[in-house]
């Protein structure tokens, strides 16, 4: 591992523990340092799995905007890549930012759509992740039924393979589906059912807590700890209620703006039912100035109707009066930028297009050979790996003597043959294969559904393309030959077998004299080749 790829590998885990512990701020700076680097090396699923985590990160200090905006860059750099496992993580965050933003309908088509990808990629983290999204989006389109028997799937899944800091997490929106449930039940005057929901809530977010604890997760902690006091207090648990906030203040790190508007306006209520109506006021100020600090308009609203609450239980009538007002301009505020949060997303897309752009050529340049424009090594894995159990046949290509043509007129006409060749390969075999330079002087063809016979015409027609192709501008007396070894699978040869076997078989076709195939009960032997070595005047 070189250095810069050590310092990568040391940057992302460090933000993903900072992540996990909490420290999202931090985290989000690493991520954005080691997406850096990945661009200027060009590598696409690295700055992929970085925007997925820098929208994570965005979404636990509540800024949907900046978060959306890297879950979209994140979704379609996986679609290009083909990984539909991150694809399907990546449109999950993407749902739960929507939510933030209040776009209940698009975070559901958008929800759906991940769990029906994760459905069919294979990897149960990610399949109990969207899960959960997607029951947390139903809870909140008033599905609670249906949401909490997807968020129970996931929970399920977490705990079964021991993934302590996703089922701490899953646990936490189970105790908010059933705080909902209660809210429900409240407002059809069932109080009995109510206080079994919260009570429920209550149950959960304790076990939340737990879990987050022996994970290290103390961002899901703070929140759990918060929905605890706020669901205690609504059960009149107001000692139960304050310990718990006091124990959110012993966490270490520092929560960020929005974690602690959230514990200063819990704590404001809490104190406000029990009594201590002149305690809670100072507490809400201070949410409402962080709140104006940040510019965070929902923990705007949501602090200044508690504080104009407050105020006038105090008797502070004239102030109370002004904020009302206050929290009416407020909320005039946020219905309007609800509507310019779409024209924003709109913006995002258009941007994440441009982005869309530049993965493709990245991507595109991770897969090419950067000097004859044909398919790489990796690229070549890839196919090899996506026809496995299917017939299909392997030749590996060596041009004749390269070294010699290299010496003898120059690194740059060795180039030029390089890429003519290559082009030479590419016309020949067409749609009808791959070809894939392998390094150096060495190329290689994989040969879908194609029979021994069919495979080895396909070679000894680019054989004979090959030596019948002019070179003579390059170089007076110039010409090119090239050997191939073929091996044919039948769909039950690893690949691994039939690489090995091909090159065998080219070392063969080289010790027959070269400008030959050898391929089994086939081989030929070109006319071509004396009158090549006499052009070239190489040494066998």
């Amino acid at each position: 591992m070189g250095d810069l790829d050590t310092t990568i590998a040391d940057r992302f885990l460090r933000g993903t523990r900072l992540l996990r512990a909490g420290q999202c701020e931090d985290a989000l700076l690493e991520f954005r340092a080691v997406y850096a680097l990945a661009e200027e090396s060009g590598h696409p699923e690295l700055m992929a799995t970085c925007l997925c985590e820098m929208s994570w990160a965005c979404f636990r200090l509540g800024r949907p905007e900046q978060g959306l905006e890297c879950a979209m860059g994140a979704k379609w750099l996986w679609e290009r890549i083909g990984n539909q496992a991150e694809l399907a993580r990546g449109l999950a965050v993407e749902a739960i930012l929507l939510l933030d933003f209040g776009f209940s309908d698009e975070a559901f088509e958008t929800a759906t759509r991940a769990l029906t990808i994760a459905e069919t990629a294979e990897d149960a983290a990610v399949l109990a992740f969207a899960l959960n999204i997607k029951g947390v989006v139903l809870v909140l389109c008033r599905e609670e039924v249906l949401g909490i028997e997807l968020i129970e799937r996931s929970v399920a899944m977490a705990s079964t393979s021991g993934n302590v800091a996703a089922e701490a997490y899953y646990v936490l929106n189970l105790g908010f589906a059933s705080a909902k449930q209660a809210e429900a039940a409240d407002a059809l005057g069932e109080r009995d059912r109510a206080s079994i929901e919260r009570n429920a809530a209550i149950a959960f977010s304790a076990r939340a807590v737990e879990k987050a604890e022996l994970s290290g997760d103390f961002w899901t902690m703070r929140v759990a700890l918060c929905n605890s006091a706020e669901f205690l207090a609504l059960e009149g648990q107001f000692d139960a209620a304050l310990a718990c906030l006091d124990r959110c203040l012993l966490l270490p790190g520092d929560p960020g703006p929005s974690l602690t508007i959230v514990r200063q306006y819990v704590q404001g209520d809490v104190l406000m039912r029990l009594g201590r109506a002149s305690e809670a006021e100072d507490m809400v100020r201070q949410a409402l100035t962080l709140a104006d600090a940040a510019s965070q308009l929902d923990h705007q609203v949501n602090a200044a109707c508690k504080l104009a609450e407050i105020l006038e239980v105090n008797g502070k009538v004239h102030e109370a009066l002004a904020m009302h007002k206050r929290f009416h301009a407020l909320y005039v505020r946020q219905t309007g930028e609800n509507a310019g949060r779409l024209a924003r997303i709109e913006e995002i897309r258009v941007e994440t297009e441009r982005l869309r752009s530049h993965a493709a050529f990245l991507a595109d340049q991770a897969m090419a050979d950067p000097l004859t424009g044909i398919a790489n090594r990796r690229s070549f894995d890839q196919n090899l790996e996506r026809l496995a159990g299917t017939p299909f046949s392997v030749a590996i290509v060596d041009l004749d003597h390269f070294k010699t043509i290299n010496d003898r007129h120059s690194h740059i006409v060795g180039d030029v043959v390089l890429q003519r060749v290559a082009r030479l390969m590419a016309d020949a075999i067409g749609e009808s294969g791959h070809v894939a330079r392998l390094g150096g002087e060495e190329f290689a063809l994989v040969l879908p559904n194609a029979s021994a016979v069919a495979a080895f015409a396909a070679c000894e027609g680019l054989r004979t393309a090959v030596a019948a192709r002019d070179f003579s501008d390059l170089g007076e007396r110039l010409g090119v030959t090239i050997s191939i070894g073929l091996s044919v699978g039948t769909g039950y040869e690893p690949a691994g077998e039939l690489m090995q076997l091909a090159d065998t078989r080219l070392y063969q076709a080289k010790a027959n004299g070269r400008d030959c195939v050898v391929g089994g009960d086939f081989s030929t032997r070109s006319q071509s080749a004396d009158y090549t070595l006499e052009k070239n005047r190489l040494s066998a």
